[in-house]
């Protein structure tokens, strides 16, 4: 973390409604960036845990930047966003797609080995699932810290490896 930024901790989740569950930390264990001719950034963040009945869980976060705040000249605001946000849970029972948008602070330079970003503040809801997928979420507001590699490669393919499992469950759930 570079000085003079704001850490904002581990990735963290919190449904908006006291109704829902308790917060979620994602844990992710891999991330990946690139940078595209137009300047914005793509990451994808991920996990694979053991559920309760053997079977596994998959998190998975895709974040396209659109914009890389500048010290001192980007005025801080809690409305701003620069960010869309897509956050895929696979389980053995079936996935949802929450999806929302947030503000990233960049803390490298476009192409550093690994970027360092918070991602300050955001606004989840559920947007698509299939299967016995339950929202255990809700609206929600999420925050963190992240550090991811840049690979070209690793960016596109395992982006498009969540978005295939995930649109190639629901169309498999239809009638």
């Amino acid at each position: 973390m570079l000085a003079g930024c704001k850490s904002f901790g581990p990735m963290r989740i919190k449904p908006v409604n006291s109704s829902h569950s308790a917060t979620l930390r994602p844990g992710f264990t891999s991330g990946y960036y690139r940078v595209s001719r137009d300047g914005v950034y793509h990451f994808i963040l991920s996990s694979s845990t053991k559920a309760s009945d053997g079977g596994a869980v998959t998190q998975v976060m895709i974040l396209r930047v659109f914009w890389k705040p500048v010290p001192g000249v980007t005025p801080i605001v809690h409305t701003a966003i620069n960010t869309t946000i897509r956050y895929l849970i696979f389980t053995p029972n079936g996935c949802g797609m929450y999806q929302g948008a947030g503000f990233v602070r960049l803390h490298n330079g476009s192409h550093a080995q690994r970027m360092h970003a918070s991602l300050v503040d955001g606004d989840l809801r559920l947007t698509g699932a299939s299967g016995y997928f339950t929202d255990a979420l809700g609206p929600s507001r999420i925050t963190g810290d992240f550090t991811t590699i840049h690979s070209v490669e690793k960016t596109i393919t395992r982006t498009l490896q969540a978005k295939r499992r995930f649109f190639a469950a629901t169309l498999a759930n239809r009638p």
